[in-house]
Order: structure tokens, then sequence, then C-alpha cells
């Protein structure tokens, strides 16, 4: 058991993970969002926390019961109805809200403290929709793509940081009054320091569309007496048509001002900036990705075995074990220090609990774990600092800690 699983933080992880396909999908609904009187996007999110929160309370009652997804979405959804909502709008809204209670509610998930795919996948859709409005030159519909976006942000945030919480040992972790003002007062921070940067933003711009005007008129100069020329001659030549014999007279020739030249390059409504801004944000997230998950030399644990994910050590080790018994791998003590921190909350949690003056060795006295001098030994080298011990050492920690498990907390599970 690597981790402490308790019901409450089953709970967080399912209603997180509904809560971001709920957001995902109000971002595809901004599309059509005029198809009912209030906007629709807002209207499923707020019906769709409401289903979320009724399936939660329901299970924590009864448990897992594949009925519950097909009656509560149906039931919650037909307020679609006095929105003036379309048919098919509410079948396809039933449809999904019955196969993510299903997927979410009904399965296990994975734990929200992990890193996942979501905000790529967010920022994808998000720009999908962003090209697909105005292609289609939808009215009024930035305002409530930006709505639903920044919202979607906060409450994952939110969600995030309420998970890891959960998670952490609470003899180490602030209070949750503490950790939800300290969320607020972030978003006030994030909101002011927006709401100056949109003020601040158009003098801003103003000063660099001189700026870049005065360069390109900079740059044009060498090329004006070729334009000039051009011109002239394009204004001689005579336009002829079927029924008139007359030369048609031309305008005078003008000059070519590189300001006009400049204003129709860069008239253009459309969102390029927002665009190559947010590919730009995904490239870097995708970048920061692919270092994360090829870092050389990453080791993962389970309680009795060490797993060497760099595939030349893992056989090196296979050839060199049967003619020695001494390793030349080392473990990072930091690791291990989780195992055991994971281990005194686990015990906790069985009741066997160690007080804050006796130390390690007297608390596995009184509770009467045994385990050798080496076992201390050991624990006091990976105590402090961010140092390495062998492999033998580690396998010996992580196997003591793992029997007394057994022995004592399943014993007392039966």
């Amino acid at each position: 058991m690597d981790n402490m699983i308790t019901p409450i933080k089953v709970q967080a992880q399912s209603m997180g993970k509904y809560i971001q396909d709920v957001w995902i999908i109000a971002l595809l609904l901004v599309i059509f969002q005029h198809n009912t009187t209030f906007s629709l996007p807002f209207l499923w999110i707020i019906l769709q926390i409401i289903i979320a929160i009724l399936v939660q309370i329901i299970f924590s009652k009864t448990g897992p019961n594949p009925i519950i997804p097909f009656i509560i979405p149906t039931s919650v959804l037909l307020i679609l109805f006095l929105f003036h909502s379309p048919f098919w709008l509410f079948l396809v809204g039933v449809g999904i809200s019955i196969w993510r209670v299903q997927v979410r509610f009904l399965q296990e998930q994975d734990d929200q403290t992990y890193e996942s795919d979501y905000f790529i996948y967010y920022f994808l859709v998000f720009l999908a929709v962003l090209f697909i409005g105005f292609i289609l030159k939808l009215d009024d519909f930035s305002m409530t793509l930006y709505g639903v976006v920044i919202s979607g942000v906060v409450i994952f945030v939110a969600l995030r940081l309420y998970a890891v919480w959960i998670s952490t040992n609470k003899q180490n972790s602030a209070p949750l009054f503490h950790v939800v003002w300290g969320f607020i007062l972030g978003l006030l921070c994030i909101a002011g320091v927006s709401t100056g940067l949109y003020l601040v933003t158009p003098f801003i711009r103003k000063v660099l569309d001189i700026l870049l005007e005065k360069v390109v008129s900079i740059a044009i100069i060498p090329f004006l007496p070729l334009l000039e020329y051009l011109d002239k001659l394009l204004s001689k030549l005579e336009i002829k048509t079927p029924e008139e014999t007359e030369r048609i007279q031309s305008e005078e020739p003008t000059e070519l001002e590189p300001t006009e030249l400049f204003e129709g390059i860069t008239g253009s409504g459309f969102p390029f900036e927002i665009i190559l801004f947010a590919l730009a944000a995904i490239v870097i997230i995708l970048f920061v990705r692919f270092l994360l998950k090829n870092k050389s030399d990453t080791i993962t644990t389970k309680p009795s075995v060490i797993h060497y994910l760099n595939k030349e050590l893992e056989d090196d080790q296979e050839e060199k074990q049967p003619n020695s018994h001494i390793s030349i791998y080392k473990v990072n003590t930091s690791l291990l220090r989780e195992k055991y921190k994971e281990f005194e909350v686990e015990a906790s949690f069985y009741a066997f609990h160690r007080t804050k003056s006796e130390t390690v060795r007297e608390w596995f006295l009184r509770m009467k774990w045994p385990v050798k001098d080496e076992f201390f030994q050991i624990y006091e080298e990976l105590r402090y600092g961010d140092v390495t011990i062998s492999s033998e050492k580690a396998e010996l920690f992580l196997s003591n800690l793992e029997k007394i498990k057994i022995t004592f907390f399943f014993e007392k599970d039966v």
C-alpha cells in the first residue's frame, strides 16, 4: 500500500476529474451559446455541478450503483427545457453526462496530485473554438469563451490544491482555512495585476505601433525609387474596352507612403497575436513535459523492490549480481524519507501513533515491531541531507517497513 486511500480522497479525485470534463465540453458549447435563453456554457456548468453533487451524495450513502448515472443526469438536464433548449441538445447533454459519470464515479481514477495532459487538451479546444468562432463570424462569443476559460483554470487549480492538501500529512500541512484564504488572496493579486496590465496595455501597444511604423518607414526608404518608378509606369498604361476607344485618364501619380503601406498590412481584425501566444505556450508546455519525462537515471520504488528506469544500469546489475553482493548503485535518501513519512501516516491511520517526544527506536520498541539495529542505522543515514546510500540498504529498509505493514496493519484490518 504505497499511499493511504481514504473515502474523501477518492471522492475528491472523482469530483475533480468530472469537473474537468465538464469545463472542456463547456468550451465547445460556446459555439451554440444562443440556443438557450441563458448563456448555454454557464447553464451547462451549473447543471453539471448539481449533477456531480447529487451523484456524490447518493454514492456516499448507497455505494456505487450503475443505475444512478442514468437517473440523475436525465432528471437534472430537464431544466434545459425551461430555457428553451432544443431537443437534440438535451439528448446530447444526457448522453455525455451518463458517459462521464460512469467513467469518473464508477471507475478508479488517477491521483490528481500527478501531472496530466488536461491543460494541453484544454487549450487546444480553446484555440479550436476561437478559430471556428472567427471563421463562422459568430456574434459576441469572445467574452463568453474567455469567461469559461478563466473560470476553468481557477477551478482546476482549486481542485488540484485541495487534492494535494488531502494527500498531505495533516501534522505538516496548513489548515484548510489558511489554504483557502491563501488561494483567494492569490486570485485577488492576479486579478489586480491583470487589471493594471489591461489599463496600461493600450498605451504600451500604441507606443510599440509607432516604433514599428518608424522602423518600417526607415526600412522601406531604399525601395522608394523603385516603387515610384513602378507607380508611374502603371499610370501610363491604357485600359481599353471593346465599346470604348478613348484612353482612360489615370489619376496623377502619387507617391506610396510607407505609413499607408504599414496600415494596410496591420489593419486586419483577426486575432493573430492571441493565437500565436497560445501556440507558443503549448509548445513550451510540451517541451517542459518532454524534458521531465526523459530525465536520466530516474528511479521509482515499490515497498519491496527498486526499479531502475535506466535500462543500461538494469542490465549491468543483472550481469554483476551473481559474482558479487556489493552493489555499485546508489539510491537518493530523499526518496526513502518520503516512504518513511508515508509509513508514519499510515501507522497513525491504524492508531499506531508516534508521540512527539519519542525517537523512532523508542516508538518501534513500544509497538514491539521486530527490526534489527541495522534498520535504525540506515534511518540515521537517510534522516538528514540529500545524500545517497547503497541499493542493498534501501531494499532492507523498505522490506522492513513492508513486513510491519503486512504483519500488524493488515492483521488489524482483519
